[in-house]
C-alpha cells in the first residue's frame, strides 16, 4: 500500500492489488520511491525543483496514456505531466502524486513532400531538428534543444524563424490529446475547434497532448548566426544601435539581444572569462552571404570583444546554448514581461539592472517580437500578446543552495519594478515565469479577455481541475 497525494492536498491509500492492476495495465515503468530508477526518473531542468511524486508512470505510448488519466480522475490525484521537463516553474513534477513521464515518447515522423511533422509529446526540440534537417526543413520552435516540444508549444513558442514564420502555435496544424475524461481526441482547425484553439497557448490545462502535428519550412544549408560581443561599458551605444537597425530589418532576421557574462567554459578564451558582455545576437534566414552582408552593421557598433558570427547549419545553431544550460545542474528563477517600446529611459534602466544581478550563470534577453508572429490576429489562438513589441527574460541562474533566496528576491523586485514602470499592462510570457507565487493573478492578467473562454473550455474539458500543474485557468463554479 502507498499514499498518493490528492487534488485537495490530502492523502489517499492505494492498496497493493490496485496498484499493481495499474501497473499491469500500463506498458512502461511504475515507479515509486524504492525502484532504483526513481531519483533519475524526477529530475527536470530546473535545479531548484526537488519534488517527489508518489508515482511516476513512464508511458510508452498513447494507451498507457489513457490508463493513466483514467487512474488520477478515479482517485482524484494530484498530477503533473512530463514531456521535456525544461519548465522553470517545475511544473513536470510534484509531491506526492502521480508524474505522468511522457520522455520515452520521442518519435518524430516526417513526410518532407507535405512538409509536415508528427511530434511525440516527450520530444525535446533536438529530436526534431536532428529529424527535420536532412530534409532541407525545420518547425519554428525555441532556442535550446533540451527544450520540451510541448510545453513550449502549448505555452506559444518563440524560436530563430518567427520573424519569418511565426510561433510554434502558428505553425501547428493539429493534435492528438488524452483529455480529462480519458478519451483520445484529435484537434485542429475542423476538428474539435475549440480545444484546438485552448491548446495553441492554454498550457496543459486541458489535457495530455501525445502528438503534435506542425507545418514545416525550407531553410538554406547554412545560415548567418550573427554573434558579436561588446564589453558591458559599451553597453548604452550598443543597445541604441539595435534598436536603430530593427527598425527597417526584414522579417528573414530574427534577433535577440544578451546580456551575458562569459562562462568558464572551453568554446571561450580564458582571458574572457568572468567578463560582462552584450551581444546583438540574431538569425538571418537566407543565403548565408547575403545575411552576412545584412548584419555587418551590428558588427560594427562599438569595438569587438569577441565575433563568434559566421555561417552554420540550422541544427547546429539550436544547440549552441545547450553546454551553457546543463540539465538539472543549475538552480532558476526566471521571471519574463512584454514591452511595447524600448526607450531611451528603458535602456538606462535595463543596464543598471544588468550591473546589479547577483546570478550570472543565464543571459538575461531581449526579445524584438516584430515580424509574422506579431502579425497574426489575436483572437486566432487562446496566446494572447501578439501586440508587444519586446520580451524580456530576468533569467536568473545560480549553483550554490546558499543564494536561493536573495537571488529570488532581488529577481522578484526587478520584474515588479519594471512591470509597474514600462508594462503596467503587460503580463507575462508564461512558458519563462516562475508562476507559481502570482496564481491566478498573473494568469488572469496575462491572458486577457481571453480568460473568460479559456474558462469555458476547461470547465467543459476538465471541470475537475485534474490538470492545475501549470498557469492555471481555474473551472468556473
Amino acid at each position: 500500500m502507498i499514499e498518493i497525494t490528492t487534488l485537495d492536498n490530502s492523502q489517499v491509500s492505494v492498496d497493493d492489488a490496485t496498484l499493481q492492476e495499474f501497473e499491469s495495465a500500463v506498458r512502461g515503468e511504475v515507479l515509486t520511491a524504492e525502484h532504483s530508477g526513481y531519483d533519475e526518473a524526477r529530475v527536470i531542468f530546473n535545479g531548484m525543483i526537488d519534488r517527489r511524486p508518489g508515482l511516476i508512470a513512464r508511458c510508452t505510448g498513447v494507451a498507457d496514456v489513457m490508463q493513466c488519466v483514467n487512474f488520477a480522475r478515479e482517485h482524484r490525484l494530484l498530477t503533473a505531466v512530463r514531456g521535456g521537463g525544461h519548465g522553470v516553474a517545475g511544473s513536470a513534477v510534484c509531491d506526492g502524486g502521480l508524474m505522468i513521464d511522457l520522455s520515452q515518447m520521442n518519435a518524430v515522423d516526417v513526410n518532407p513532400q507535405a512538409r509536415v511533422a508528427r511530434v511525440q509529446g516527450g520530444t525535446a526540440l533536438g529530436g526534431v531538428d536532428h529529424e527535420t534537417h536532412p530534409f532541407g526543413l525545420a518547425a519554428p520552435a525555441g532556442v535550446v534543444s533540451t527544450t520540451g516540444a510541448a510545453g513550449l508549444t502549448t505555452g506559444g513558442g518563440y524560436g530563430w524563424l518567427r520573424g519569418k514564420h511565426g510561433m510554434s502555435i502558428d505553425n501547428l496544424l493539429a493534435v492528438e490529446m488524452v483529455t480529462p475524461d480519458g478519451e483520445f481526441r484529435r484537434a485542429s482547425d475542423t476538428e474539435n475547434t475549440d480545444l484546438f484553439w485552448a491548446v495553441r497557448g492554454g498550457g496543459g490545462n486541458f489535457g495530455v497532448v501525445t502528438m503534435f502535428e506542425f507545418r514545416l519550412h525550407e531553410i538554406p544549408p547554412m545560415l548567418m548566426l550573427c554573434s558579436p560581443m561588446y564589453a558591458a561599458e559599451h553597453a548604452r551605444e550598443v543597445l541604441h544601435g539595435w534598436r536603430a537597425f530593427m527598425e527597417t530589418a526584414p522579417d528573414e532576421f530574427t534577433t535577440e539581444f544578451f546580456f551575458w557574462t562569459i562562462p568558464e567554459h572551453p568554446n571561450f578564451p580564458e582571458e574572457f572569462h568572468g567578463q560582462h558582455v552584450v551581444s546583438p545576437a540574431g538569425v538571418y534566414l537566407g543565403p548565408a552571404e547575403e545575411g552576412e552582408k545584412f548584419v555587418q552593421p551590428l558588427r560594427e557598433l562599438a569595438p569587438t570583444l569577441l565575433d563568434l558570427s559566421g555561417p552554420q547549419r540550422f541544427v547546429d545553431i539550436q544547440r549552441m546554448f545547450d553546454p551553457y544550460l546543463p540539465y538539472g545542474e543549475i538552480l532558476s528563477y526566471w521571471k519574463a514581461l512584454y514591452m511595447d517600446e524600448l526607450s531611451d529611459e528603458m535602456i538606462d534602466t535595463l543596464i543598471e539592472v544588468f550591473h546589479s544581478r547577483p546570478a550570472v550563470v543565464c543571459p538575461f534577453v531581449l526579445h524584438d517580437l516584430r515580424g509574422a508572429s506579431q502579425r497574426v490576429p489575436e483572437d486566432s489562438t487562446a496566446f494572447f500578446g501578439r501586440h508587444w513589441s519586446y520580451l524580456m527574460e530576468f533569467n536568473s541562474s545560480w549553483r550554490d543552495p546558499s543564494e536561493t533566496d536573495s537571488v529570488v528576491a532581488w529577481t522578484r523586485q526587478v520584474w515588479n519594478d519594471m512591470r509597474q514602470r514600462y508594462s503596467q499592462d503587460g503580463g507575462g510570457y508564461l512558458n519563462m515565469t516562475n508562476y507559481d507565487e502570482d496564481g491566478e493573478a498573473l494568469v488572469q492578467e496575462t491572458y486577457k479577455e481571453h480568460y473568460r473562454r479559456l474558462q469555458q473550455i476547461k470547465n467543459k474539458y476538465d471541470p475537475m481541475n485534474l490538470f492545475r500543474m501549470n498557469p492555471n485557468i481555474l473551472p468556473k463554479a
